[in-house]
């Protein structure tokens, strides 16, 4: 891409920063034959942010690499596009997160999370919270896996579905089903996604893993059970999902235990820092 320099840091740790809604870009929106043959310039496909993240890491093997994901932000103006959210909304937020972590980055940053940019969009705080748990949740497997598979998969008729992605360490592999059956609402110019649908994902394992002691999916929430068995290269999940998936391929039972035992800290952290809006809106008035 002929602006890819603007946007890709050439360091010790390579990083970039590209965002999918209502900011600058280094790529021409209206030319994504993607929405049925409608063309927007408010946004892009969200999983261009995985494509982006692909390319940055295997052009810098083995550093690790960091991305700048998109979040609140209150100085994005362009009231020709036809959109009037001027920031992302929470899920679109979240997707372009879950894009890059599958990519197996090991720094993510949120731009650009001033005092004004937050007080305007608050409906995004929850998301980046549940977000950043999930970090926390997951880290060992971030820092000592690597990336293992990726596959783009399209429906019949070749209209995007899931893009499915692995990242395998020692002791459990991360399974990511990322919705990319989302729509560009013709009404309020956001992207949306649809209602939980059946899904059936197939995931390779490294030898090491293949035959693990359990598979369960993770979010902020906890730990969820699925329907799963293993095969001959790995695992086949079934679930009704949309939006997003993250699931834990795990050797031991060990795994499922720590990965609470985080998550109760990171709990108890949050409620240890409360948000005080009044106090945060009266910082700005200064």
């Amino acid at each position: 891409e002929r602006i890819w320099r603007w946007y890709a840091g050439l360091s010790d740790y390579p990083h970039y920063d590209a965002y999918r809604v209502v900011a600058p870009s280094a790529d021409q929106w209206t030319l994504y034959d993607r929405w049925g043959g409608r063309r927007i310039r408010w946004g892009a496909p969200l999983e261009t942010i995985g494509d982006m993240c692909r390319s940055l890491r295997e052009l810098n093997r083995p550093v690790p690499c960091a991305y700048w994901s998109q979040g609140p932000h209150h100085g994005w103006s362009n009231p020709l596009d036809g959109r009037a959210r001027r920031s992302p909304t929470p899920d679109e937020l979240r997707a372009q997160a879950l894009h890059a972590l599958a990519t197996r980055i090991t720094s993510l940053y949120w731009f650009n999370l001033s005092l004004r940019s937050l007080l305007a969009f608050p409906d995004t705080w929850d998301e980046m919270t549940r977000i950043g748990r999930e970090i926390r949740m997951l880290e060992t497997f971030y820092l000592e896996g690597d990336a293992y598979r990726f596959e783009r998969r399209k429906r019949a008729d070749g209209a995007p579905d899931w893009d499915l992605a692995s990242i395998a360490a020692p002791e459990a592999a991360l399974l990511f089903a990322l919705d990319t059956a989302y729509t560009a609402s013709p009404t309020e110019n956001v992207f949306v996604f649809g209602a939980p649908r059946p899904a059936r994902f197939a995931f390779d394992l490294p030898a090491w893993l293949r035959r693990p002691t359990e598979v369960f999916r993770v979010d902020a929430e906890g730990t969820h059970s699925v329907t799963w068995r293993a095969t001959a290269k790995g695992v086949e999940i079934e679930d009704t999902r949309s939006r997003d998936a993250i699931y834990v391929a795990a050797k031991s039972p060990a795994v499922k235990r720590r990965i609470e035992e985080i998550r109760k800290k990171a709990l108890a952290h949050e409620a240890a820092h409360p948000v005080d809006m009044a106090t945060l809106q009266a910082l700005l008035a200064r």
